[in-house]
């Protein structure tokens, strides 16, 4: 059901050379549209795949989707700026995208959101490539995956959710990707559709915070909106689903 790895390094190399093989696959066809977590989780995988990025063929076919951004709220909604300090595109600049810059012909063209004023045709554009080409996911606070809060329904697409005050805390607090940052109290978000239709969905799971919500995700059999992170057992897609974890996060 899952594969157990020595250590945060070794689990990301692997899944470094799982991109690297369906980047190759994808590109060669046309774009690929890949997906993943703007936290601490992903930042070994990051660092892998630009130490080896000249291995990696065809970037410029790259579309990396922001699953999920904060938000701030005036009349309407908005993103929060870039130079933002709970920016997660900032985040994905400063940690994945500017260290491969020279890979990219436009590095602007290679981040894909949606527009607020029109989630639904940011869903469309997904649906129209056949889904997400390669979705990871990490695991937060009470089962949470991108900003995907608990009860959010199982036919929600692209969204903008309220944020709970554990997924806050869990980000802001000393040992967290954004500490110190400002975070809102809204945020947009892929949701269960995004990875119900993704062609190949990773899970992540590292660390030793994440000891008991490993337990609570890999007990479930079938999915509850309590538990986000559950929708990888949704019978539509378990046989696409690859959890990897670190030994420390058992």
């Amino acid at each position: 059901m899952y594969k157990l790895f020595e250590n945060s390094n070794t689990l990301a190399a692997f899944v470094g050379e799982r991109w690297r093989g369906y980047q190759k696959e994808y590109t060669r066809k046309g774009l690929f549209l890949v997906s993943a977590p703007l936290s601490s989780t992903p930042l070994p995988l990051y660092q892998w795949i630009i130490d080896n990025a000249a291995s990696f063929e065809n970037w410029d076919k790259l579309r990396f989707i922001l699953m999920d951004e904060q938000l701030d709220k005036n009349n309407k909604f908005s993103y929060v700026s870039q130079n933002d300090t709970a920016s997660y595109e900032r985040f994905a600049r400063e940690k994945l995208l500017n260290p491969l810059q020279r890979y990219f012909n436009d590095i602007d063209r290679t981040i894909l959101k949606p527009d607020l004023g029109d989630l639904e045709a940011f869903d469309r554009m997904i649906q129209e490539h056949n889904g997400i080409d390669l979705l990871i996911l990490a695991i937060g606070a009470r089962g949470h995956y991108a900003q995907v809060m608990p009860g959010t329904p199982l036919d929600t697409g692209f969204h903008i959710a309220r944020l709970i005050p554990e997924f806050i805390e869990a980000h802001t607090k000393a040992s967290g990707a954004y500490q110190g940052a400002e975070f809102r109290k809204y945020g947009m978000s892929l949701g269960h559709q995004q990875v119900l239709k993704a062609k190949n969905i990773i899970v992540m799971i590292t660390g030793e915070s994440k000891k008991e919500l490993t337990k609570q995700l890999l007990s479930h059999e079938i999915f509850d909106t309590e538990f986000p992170s559950s929708i990888i057992h949704h019978p539509k897609i378990r046989e696409k689903v690859q959890i990897y974890i670190s030994k420390e996060a058992t």
